[in-house]
């Protein structure tokens, strides 16, 4: 147990589990970079909420097969990228067993003065929906690299003052899908607009496997961009300045659906990662 001073008693929790073959492959992967990934996805979930990071406690499960060596490049890989984002690991637990390598890290966060959580059912029709960047492809290696998008979303909630948000970790369609069924909602992407937010990567992917790059933006997951659902009103020139992509609209009707030039909207199959299938 360790003790956590904050000026403000209401922290805010997540965690996540990244087990080797799911989330990572250590025959490719560095234990560095295993490390920094299980702590940038937690830190990507305190960017969803615009919520500031504060500490971090990491428990691991070492396969049985790893050198000491290997298991202190996982907590440095971990601990030297939170301490860069303002989020030391503080404390945690170690185990070992005769099975692939488990991590797991838990973050606390706290909001900004005078800001409250941005939460996942605050979406309106009428909004607009955005992105922080181009989605698909990350398999091909941004999977393990990406940037949580922290300082980003603390300006798009001072700026922007957005209605719902939610990282992209488990696919676009499968992420928003959850923002619109907290919401009580639906939306509409616009066909060009989302065209224009498919990564190269996505293209490349589509490329060596034949399925669209526009399923890959849609379904691949991982890109841990932001899906920001921002009131109607909201200034365009501010979220051009921020970099965010328009890709849609939040309807009264329920359903995700895919609005083609001159053409009846069709539905968009709701499909992304989930563990249990």
């Amino acid at each position: 147990m360790c003790l956590v001073s904050s000026d403000d008693p209401r922290l805010l929790w997540t965690v996540d589990m990244l087990m080797d073959g799911v989330d990572f492959d250590s025959r490719v992967h560095s234990w560095s970079a295993i490390g920094r990934k299980t702590m940038a996805v937690n830190l990507s979930d305190c960017a969803a909420m615009a919520v500031v990071p504060v500490s971090a406690m990491c428990a691991v499960a070492l396969s049985n097969k790893l050198a000491l060596d290997d298991a202190l490049e996982l907590v440095r890989g971990a601990h030297e990228f939170g301490l860069r984002c303002g989020c030391p690991i503080v404390g945690g637990d170690t185990n070992s067993w005769d099975a692939p390598t488990a991590i797991s890290i838990t973050v606390a966060g706290r909001c900004e003065p005078g800001q409250t959580p941005i939460r996942r059912a605050g979406a309106q029709p009428g909004d607009r929906i955005w992105l922080t960047g181009a989605v698909g492809g990350s398999i091909l290696g941004r999977h393990m690299t990406f940037e949580p998008r922290l300082a980003l979303s603390g300006e798009i909630a001072r700026k922007v003052q957005p209605h719902a948000m939610i990282d992209i970790s488990d696919g676009l369609a499968l992420d928003l899908w959850r923002i619109l069924e907290a919401s009580g909602c639906g939306a509409v992407l616009e066909e060009t607009a989302l065209d224009a937010a498919i990564h190269a990567d996505a293209v490349r992917l589509a490329a060596q496997d034949g399925r669209p790059p526009r399923e890959h933006a849609l379904c691949d997951g991982e890109d841990f961009e932001l899906i920001v659902v921002a009131p109607a009103d909201a200034a365009q020139s501010a979220c051009a300045a921020l970099g965010l992509l328009p890709i849609g609209q939040i309807t009264a009707d329920p359903g995700l659906r895919l609005a083609r030039a001159g053409g009846v909207p069709e539905p968009v199959p709701v499909r992304g990662w989930e563990h249990f299938r």
